[in-house]
């Protein structure tokens, strides 16, 4: 238990300060290079895949939570990302993992789309599954993005169009990969940040990430709402919704959320995840699984 308070994004501190310089307004840009030939392939290099025959399932069900629910067997949940795929995991982790389902941390600090010499996220994610099969994947990049890359040798502003080319095949390819491996994909988005700068950049962000998912048919989770006052301002502190108190939700740098707001955060998520968990174990002529717990206690007090 103490384990899994304490796994929260304190990782990420690096790119923490490299996300808030840069929302900070100081005359200095971020260019990672790429080879844009690397970005224009690798859609095409998982694709074929993508075309394997599905067994018959109701719609919004995966392939293989369709063959979970079926067999009885656990279903395996797992969360990529950066450090708020790190926050996200512990809170849904805390919601739904047990009594069927199975939450595995798959995230990596520090990572995104503009840094490819780093880490290479399709590789990276294409080595996790091969270690852990999954049913449903949730995936959350984006908050180290917010800068230019070099695509065919050029620099390329953020959000123009080469960057927009180069950033959309890299997460194109992501989703494909995992629907490859017969993977319901949930994509989730970054919440409202305390710089105005950086929220701008955010929310272009989440509106290029919904636009890319919306035109490949998988569900953006827009979190926004969830982490903004009456005013549609940043708010560190926001209502729980079952006692109707403030509780502190977001960390002292403006941009990650405590342990409460990652719970809050995915409140929504978790129940869409039992909802297609229940429907594919009706589909299947199988009991719905009993709903866990209320997230574990010592959630309140504790820091993203």
């Amino acid at each position: 238990m103490l384990v899994r308070n304490v796994l929260v994004p304190l990782l990420d501190r690096l790119a923490i300060v490299l996300v808030v310089l840069a929302s900070g307004g100081l005359a200095f840009s971020l260019f990672a290079p790429v080879d844009d030939s690397e970005a224009r392939t690798q859609a095409a290099t998982v694709s074929a895949a993508a075309a394997r025959p599905a067994p018959p399932r109701a719609p919004g069900i995966g392939p293989n939570l369709a063959s979970a629910a079926s067999l009885d067997r656990d279903v395996n949940v797992g969360v990529f990302g950066d450090s708020f795929g790190d926050g996200i995991w512990w809170a849904l982790d805390q919601q739904i993992d047990g009594n069927g389902i199975k939450v595995h941390r798959l995230s990596r600090a520090s990572t995104g789309f503009t840094s490819y010499q780093n880490v290479n996220l399709l590789d990276d994610v294409r080595a996790k599954l091969d270690r852990q099969p999954l049913d449903i994947a949730i995936v959350s990049f984006g908050a180290n993005d917010t800068q230019g890359i070099m695509a065919d040798g050029r620099p390329a502003e953020y959000m123009g169009e080469a960057w927009q080319r180069v950033i959309g095949a890299r997460a194109d390819a992501i989703v494909t990969l995992l629907r490859s491996r017969g993977v319901q994909v949930y994509w989730v988005g970054l919440p409202r940040m305390r710089s105005e700068r950086y929220d701008d950049k955010v929310q272009r962000m989440n509106a290029f990430f919904a636009r890319r998912m919306r035109a490949l048919n998988v569900a953006f989770i827009d979190t926004v709402a969830a982490t903004q006052d009456a005013n549609a301002r940043f708010a560190s502190s926001l209502r729980n919704p079952e006692t109707g108190r403030l509780m502190p939700a977001r960390a002292n740098d403006g941009i990650h959320m405590t342990m409460s707001g990652y719970t809050l955060l995915t409140r929504g998520l978790a129940q869409r995840i039992r909802t297609s968990i229940a429907a594919a174990r009706r589909q299947a002529g199988r009991p719905e699984l009993r709903q866990a717990a209320s997230p574990r206690a010592g959630a309140a007090g504790s820091r993203g």
